[in-house]
């Protein structure tokens, strides 16, 4: 009985994870843009033949983007909701995670200007 009940805790968080990703593929316009860059990285990826290695970097830098964005879109839910008025506090906080998602773009940008001009 245990096995049942932490193997149902595992397809239900699976389920959960899947809800919100797909959440975020439909309703998220910024999510929607990563994925997108996602698919192109990859192409891009397979087009220039690039080592299994530095592919795992690339497409593992992107997946960080994205991650971020999700909590970055889950957070500024969470803070939508404490207040809609305007507020000091929650503009700060919602500014500092959107800064976390640019400075991860930023670093993606110079790793791919670098393989660039390695390949």
């Amino acid at each position: 009985m245990r096995y049942s009940s932490t193997f149902s805790r595992l397809i239900n968080a699976s389920r959960y994870s899947l809800d919100g990703l797909l959440y975020a593929l439909r309703c998220e316009q910024a999510f929607q843009y990563e994925a997108a860059v996602f698919v192109i990285i990859c192409a891009v990826i397979v087009v220039l033949d690039v080592p299994a290695l530095l592919a795992v970097v690339l497409i593992g830098a992107w997946i960080i983007v994205m991650c971020l964005e999700l909590v970055n879109s889950a957070v500024e839910k969470a803070f939508d909701l404490i207040s809609e008025d305007f507020s000091p506090a929650i503009k700060a906080g919602k500014d500092m995670l959107s800064a976390a998602v640019f400075i991860m773009i930023c670093f993606n940008v110079i790793l791919w200007v670098i393989v660039i001009v390695i390949i």
